[in-house]
């Protein structure tokens, strides 16, 4: 069968120029300076390849047992799975865009009787065939555009699976060195408990001429000093001040446990479980293995955010608007489709085993230029177009907000830093005050109050020192976060 294909290559090179379309993507749509944002000068500006975005997280968390629990959260956190699913799907979806291009081939078998009144036999009409229906030529690009489309989504996708997971390591991290944290508040009560307990049970001993007695029990025993006593002396007030700091420290103490009981929960949810034990280093083997350096290596500022996942998610969507708008504009030019078949049929008295020797061919083209569909399509161009502006708007308020959460953690990182330093030097200073005051009581030379209000501002400089601690991880993690640390990995 011979095809009219002069015709429709005619139409096509009348139609060529002003049909076939490519995508209208341009860097300049996303560019956005972000070496405008200020750093602290203290920080080192490195290459690219020295930046801490580029490195494993591995490499930034060392604690084995930190290691560990983010393994196990990599593994069972059910955000990150979903995320993961989301991946698939959209894998799914560019596996069907990439078989829209691929014709539709049907076998068909068919038979049928038909009973004629004056014939003694049924006529039997039989056959067999293949059927090619739907193969569109893709001449505008309308199917490549969509597969283009599908793929930069897929990316998208694994750019946000991505992100929940550097989000999911910084998370865990981060509850990790809190209850570190509140690990060594709950040390520091414990030993003022201890301390002053002790003193108690000293002095019922010596009230009493008896053994000391358990801290609590020595607690209940020692008399009230009469407000309207005479004899009041320095001894009487230091008891009074201890039994002070005694009831100050069980009173902290139910609140720090609470929060970590909390904590750990936090975290056990991380780890796809309902329960468990968190394993953590002492904050004395955290520092002595200087698990985190003093120093950032962020990179040049060009390149800064180049491994973050939500500016990498927000590029390849804007892509993805681009090709989509390209296919709704292909969608309104003349659309070329073929159709084939193959078949035998032929009527006679056998059965299906007598092959027949009638082979029918059929093969169709036809060009279809679409004129009016209610307005759809002009809606879809116009939905898609808006759909880009809308994209390249949010990556570029994505970019801005990025930069400004790097330029904000660096800024919160120096200053975490600079007060831990100071609060390490006033916390060494409280301890030998607090020391000498021991000894000096232990020979006579000095009050128990002495040994009170060095202990007293001893515990609170423990307190504020590992809330710095842990201001200060917080903020080393963030920033790694905010680097987008892992995320190439």
């Amino acid at each position: 069968m011979r095809l009219p294909f002069p015709w429709l290559l005619a139409l096509v090179c009348l139609v060529g120029p002003t049909g076939c379309l490519r995508s209208s993507f341009r860097e300049h749509h996303t560019a956005v300076d972000v070496a405008a944002f200020r750093r602290p000068d203290s920080l080192h500006v490195v290459s690219d390849a020295g930046s801490a975005a580029s490195m494993l997280w591995q490499a930034y968390y060392t604690d084995r047992r930190l290691a560990a629990l983010v393994d196990t959260a990599l593994v069972r956190n059910l955000t990150l799975y979903g995320a993961l699913l989301q991946v698939e799907k959209a894998a799914s979806y560019l596996d069907r865009s990439r078989a829209a291009r691929l014709p539709d081939l049907e076998l068909h078998l068919t038979q049928n009787q038909q009973k004629v009144a004056h014939r003694p036999h049924p006529t039997n009409i039989h056959g067999i065939g293949l059927r090619l229906s739907n193969w569109e030529i893709d001449l505008w690009g309308r199917l490549r555009s969509t597969k283009r489309a599908a793929a930069e989504a897929l990316l998208r996708e694994e750019a946000t699976a991505q992100g929940v997971r550097v989000k999911l390591i910084a998370d865990v991290a981060t509850l990790y060195y809190r209850l570190v944290g509140l690990d060594t508040k709950l040390r520091s009560v414990n030993e003022i408990i201890r301390s002053n307990a002790s003193y108690l049970a000293e002095q019922e001993a010596l009230l009493g001429g008896d053994p000391p007695h358990e801290p609590d029990a020595a607690q209940r025993r020692l008399p009230r000093a009469p407000m309207n006593r005479a004899d009041i002396t320095r001894r009487d007030i230091a008891v009074e001040q201890a039994k002070a700091e005694l009831y100050r420290a069980k009173a902290v103490r139910p609140s720090l446990e609470s929060e970590i009981f909390v904590t750990e929960n936090a975290l056990n949810l991380l780890l796809g479980r309902d329960h468990g034990r968190i394993e953590r280093s002492p904050i004395d083997e955290v520092l002595s293995e200087q698990q985190l350096a003093d120093t950032v290596r962020i990179g040049m500022p060009a390149d800064l955010l180049r491994f973050r996942p939500d500016v990498m998610a927000a590029e390849r969507a804007v892509r993805e608007a681009f090709h989509l708008r390209d296919a709704a504009r292909a969608a309104a030019y003349p659309a070329l489709t073929l159709r084939a078949a193959v078949s035998t049929e032929e009527n006679y008295y056998a059965s299906w085993s007598d092959f027949s020797r009638s082979v029918v061919f059929n093969l169709f083209a036809g060009l279809t230029q679409p004129l009016l569909r209610g307005g759809v399509l002009r809606h879809n161009r116009r939905l898609r177009t808006i759909e880009a502006e809308q994209r390249i708007a949010a990556f570029r308020q994505t970019l801005l907000g990025a930069c400004m959460e790097v330029s904000n953690t660096l800024m919160h990182y120096k200053t975490t830093h600079a007060t831990v330093a100071n609060l390490v030097q006033r916390y060494e200073s409280l301890y030998r005050a607090w020391e000498y005051g021991r000894r000096l009581y232990a020979r006579g030379q000095a009050t128990y109050l002495d040994v009170l209000a060095a202990q007293s501002q001893l515990l609170q400089t423990r307190m504020e020192l590992s809330d710095a601690f842990i201001g200060y991880y917080t903020q080393r993690i963030a920033l790694f976060k905010a680097l987008g640390g892992g995320a190439a990995h």
